[in-house]
């Protein structure tokens, strides 16, 4: 745990070093700041997850999810799908594919086309597939 721990703080300041605001850059301070605590966030919430430590990862996931972080979101619909840290349910997997999908996503946009055409998580909707199947094409 230590170790990992240690690793975390290195890529940490790593990141905030990275977004130091110069004068050329556009974003202002405050934007790279949380941009560099959300990266750092995403970073806790994987490694917990790879110590086997789901409950915990589910949590801090929803938690970046719920703050609109499209890296939470996707991996609350993973942790959904898989039921990891979480009882299995692809009702919940597909709204939070959806949602990723309505940020304009391309991998939530295919999960959510997939969803509509197979019935995984919600009613088959050919019409709806079609939708989101042309979305996928257009950001390609």
């Amino acid at each position: 745990m230590q170790p990992i721990r240690h690793a975390l703080k290195a890529m940490a300041l790593v990141v905030l070093i990275a977004l130091v605001p110069t004068t050329t850059q556009a974003q202002p301070a405050d934007d790279q700041t949380r941009v560099a605590r959300d990266m750092i966030r995403v970073l806790e919430a994987y490694a917990v997850y790879k110590m086997g430590q789901y409950d915990l990862a589910f949590e801090r996931y929803m938690t970046l999810a719920k703050d609109g972080n499209r890296q939470g979101i996707l991996n609350v619909a993973n942790m959904y799908a898989a039921g990891k840290g979480v009882e299995q349910s692809d009702t919940n997997a597909f709204q939070w594919y959806l949602k990723l999908a309505e940020s304009g996503d391309r991998f939530g946009i295919e999960e959510t086309a997939k969803a509509y055409r197979t019935g995984t998580g919600v009613q088959v909707d050919t019409e709806r597939a079609r939708y989101w199947e042309q979305r996928a094409e257009v950001g390609s």
